[in-house]
């Protein structure tokens, strides 16, 4: 197995992140307020991406997400 993917952790990483993006998608559809909502809604498809590449690369990382998020106000732009 390549470094850094473990099977089940992997696993539990990425489905986290796909609950995320579900969630995600389901606000897009119902509409972008203002710019303030869509920075918002970027900024949560930034750390999204970011919990994926974890998942691959992280194998460490602690339960429950990355450790690289963005804190909260404060836009991501790095993927």
């Amino acid at each position: 197995m390549p470094k850094g993917l473990h099977g089940s952790d992997a696993g539990s990483r990425l489905s986290r992140a796909s609950t995320r993006l579900d969630t995600l998608c389901r606000d897009v559809s119902l509409g972008v307020r203002n710019q303030r909502h869509f920075d918002d809604l970027e900024s949560e498809a930034q750390a999204i991406a970011a919990e994926i590449v974890a998942a691959f690369r992280q194998p460490d990382v602690r339960p429950g997400g990355c450790t690289n998020l963005p804190k909260v106000g404060v836009r991501f732009r790095g993927l």
